[in-house]
Order: C-alpha cells, then structure tokens, then sequence
C-alpha cells in the first residue's frame, strides 16, 4: 500500500494532491494478481473546494461469492485480466464522471506506464459520461480521500462526512480510540462506508501513529465482501 499527500500554493491559490495505491502478493494471495489506484487533485481550501478531480484505475474483480473466488484462485494465472478505471471532475455544485473497463495483461503493477496510457485512452472514446447537480451552489462536491483526509485530520472521537464518487454520495463515519496501543503506539479507527442510494455499508478499520500528524494511515483492513476481507500495510512512496 502506497499513499500520499503533497500540498502546494501560488499566492491565494492552493493545490493539494491525494494518491493511493494498493495490490496483492501473488505469493501471499493463492497466485492472485489484484491491484489498483487512485489520484485526486484538489483546488482551494479545505472547507470549500473549487475544483477537483480524480482518476483511477483497478482490477475488476466480479467474485460475488465464495464459490466464485475459490473458482478464480483455482482458475489458471497469467494471461489477461478486465481492469475498470474511473475519470471524475467535481465543481461547485456540479459533478461529472465516467467508468469503463479494458483488458490488460494480467501481471500488471499499478505504477506500468502502459496500463495508465491504455486506461486514460478509454476515456477519450465514446464512453458514458453522467452529470449531477448538487445542493450547494458554492462548493465543489468533496472526493474520497479529500473527505477521508480532513476527517483523520480533526483527531476526533467520532468524526461523519460526505463524499461523491461516480455520481454516487456516500456517508463516511470514523471511531477513533483516545490512545494508542502496542510498542509502535497506534491508533485504531474504525470506520464504514454508506452508499446513500442503496443503502449498502462497507466497514474497514485504520491504524495511525500516535502523535505523528499524519493523516496516511500504516495499515488499513477492509472487508469488500462477507467472505473476503482484505489488509493493507504501508510501504515507503517511491519517486
């Protein structure tokens, strides 16, 4: 797990980037090559965005059950594998997004030059794009990491936000211990994720280090499905 946060400013504007990036070991996970990513940029304060943007790229992954995923684990490896990529643009009051999905060879790193090129190149043919007007006329809709980000940031016991993701609004809501534990001293936070429309909840949990500021956790477990649940440990950003 790779994750980022770099803030830059020109006078009164401030820009502020936000990348994740996550994959499997295939030696830990049955031969399993599963990856993915996200990047958002992010324009003016962080009470009130003006503009931002996100694009993203991930291993489709269509198990719906456990028979489904022992059928994958067993199914050969190698070859070619459905990626799906996510292109979105958020202004006051307004979003608009597209997903698509390609093939690439199945043995791809996140960072594979060729895999950004293929996934960016889908979004200049006739894909769908949706649009949605929101409520609030003066601020960009917030994004996923910017909202997980400033929620992490307050240091709160208990900390609620809202987020928009492929024209879809989810709640965000975080429980966080008062103190750290064990020798490194970390913080859990327990958190789930609610999609308004549908109603479907999805809880994962972080660990951050006590006192450090940072709002890049050093382990996230997350439970996508009932019979996977999957966890996230931090490498060192590369580049």
């Amino acid at each position: 797990m790779e994750k980022t946060v770099e803030k830059t400013s020109a006078g009164d504007s401030a820009r502020t980037t936000f990348f994740f990036a996550a994959g499997s070991d295939p030696k830990r996970a049955h031969g399993l090559n599963r990856m993915g990513w996200i990047r958002e940029v992010v324009l003016g304060s962080n009470a009130s965005p003006t503009e931002s943007s996100y694009f993203g790229v991930m291993t489709s992954s269509p198990e719906e059950s456990f028979a489904h995923a022992q059928k994958a684990i067993d199914g050969p490896q190698g070859g070619r594998s459905v990626y799906s990529a996510v292109n979105g643009r958020h202004i006051a009051g307004h979003s608009r997004s597209a997903l698509t999905h390609f093939e690439f060879p199945a043995d791809a790193v996140w960072s594979d030059q060729r895999l950004i090129d293929e996934a960016q190149a889908k979004f200049k043919a006739n894909v769908n794009w949706r649009e949605t007007a929101w409520p609030d006329p003066n601020s960009a809709p917030h994004t996923f990491l910017f909202e997980m980000a400033a929620l992490l940031k307050a240091r709160a016991r208990h900390a609620v936000g809202r987020y928009i993701y492929n024209e879809q609004e989810y709640a965000l809501e975080l429980d966080a211990a008062q103190t750290g534990a064990g020798a490194a001293r970390l913080i859990p936070v327990r958190g789930k994720v609610r999609n308004l429309r549908t109603g479907r909840q999805t809880p994962f949990q972080l660990w951050m280090e006590e006192g450090s500021g940072s709002v890049v956790p050093v382990r996230i477990d997350f439970q996508p499905r009932s019979f996977l649940r999957l966890t996230f440990e931090a490498v060192p950003a590369v580049g």
